[in-house]
């Protein structure tokens, strides 16, 4: 069986990247939307993994081969960095336990053991997850049960790091292709020969029996994935107008969007800027996993 381990929706609310916070959506993919998609590409089971919530995969859930996933921003305390803990086939009851302990990483991830969740750290060699050291990294190793070691998003050299950690760690690899548009769903993912059904693919995953394909990300793609981006952002607009055309406001907002139409070529030279920010970030963090022991744990806890 195939899955996709890592997908968004409009669900995950509006980006982080300030100013465009104000204006556009994490993601223009609807639930119906994702999981036709992903069926389409060969895909067997259907996983959605909103940022900090799970309304978007609750909307599909009835059907036998969806899983409820998460993409959960934690927080260290001390410092206040934050990570991406990917977690699959949860209750509403757990995540509602999830998002009240995920400011306190030390009461997180010792609750998500102690639930059996499966818990994968992301793209941990991307600056996306905030200023992450060796000692961040040390401390969750005993905890989690994977690393995401193919990110169909993240550069291949910051995918070898990931695979080469958790092979170090002794931990599961897993895949997604961290899909904020549909042109890169269902294009990365994890495949478990053994299993038929959804509870035999997440007692395969646990067991680590399952093999990461597809491919990694680039530069294109990135460029490709800002261009459907403004794709689904003029779309939004246009629809909200054709529903209330006599609000000004809203003319207003696509006449001036239709204006700046030329301004999408600056997105493109900071993917550029990015994906150098992202080497630069992958080759730092190589030489902190060298130079500083992995010993360090989470305080007053020990690892079940």
């Amino acid at each position: 069986m195939k899955v996709d381990t890592h997908v968004h929706t409009f669900h995950s609310g509006m980006t982080s990247l300030y100013p465009l916070s104000l204006i556009m959506r994490e993601s223009y993919n609807t639930p119906e939307g994702v999981y036709r998609r992903a069926k389409a590409r060969g895909m067997d089971l259907v996983a959605i993994t909103d940022h900090d919530t799970i309304s978007g995969a609750l909307t599909i859930a009835d059907r036998p081969d969806v899983i409820v996933g998460c993409e959960v921003t934690a927080s260290f305390p001390n410092d206040n960095c934050d990570v991406h803990l990917n977690v699959l086939d949860i209750t509403e009851s757990q995540f509602a336990d999830i998002d009240r302990l995920r400011s306190n990483i030390t009461e997180l991830l010792p609750y998500l053991k102690r639930e059996g969740i499966f818990t994968s750290l992301n793209h941990v060699a991307s600056g996306v997850n905030g200023q992450v050291t060796a000692t961040h990294i040390a401390a969750m190793m005993p905890w989690i049960d994977a690393l995401e070691v193919r990110n169909g998003s993240r550069l291949p050299s910051q995918n070898r790091t990931a695979t080469v950690l958790a092979e170090a760690c002794g931990k599961v690899g897993v895949a997604g292709s961290d899909a904020h548009t549909g042109k890169g769903l269902g294009q990365t993912w994890i495949t478990a020969d053994r299993a038929t059904n959804r509870a035999e693919f997440m007692h395969e995953l646990r067991l680590g029996r399952v093999r990461v394909e597809g491919r990694d990300g680039n530069y294109w793609r990135l460029a490709a994935d800002i261009m459907n981006f403004a794709g689904g952002f003029y779309g939004e607009r246009f629809v909200r107008l054709a529903r209330k055309p006599w609000e000004w406001d809203r003319i207003a907002f696509v006449v001036g969007g239709i204006i700046g139409l030329p301004l999408i070529s600056i997105p493109l030279v900071l993917a550029a800027v990015h994906f150098a920010g992202e080497k630069r970030f992958n080759e730092s963090l190589l030489f902190d996993l060298v130079r500083r022991p992995a010993s360090v744990r989470l305080p007053h806890a020990e690892a079940a």
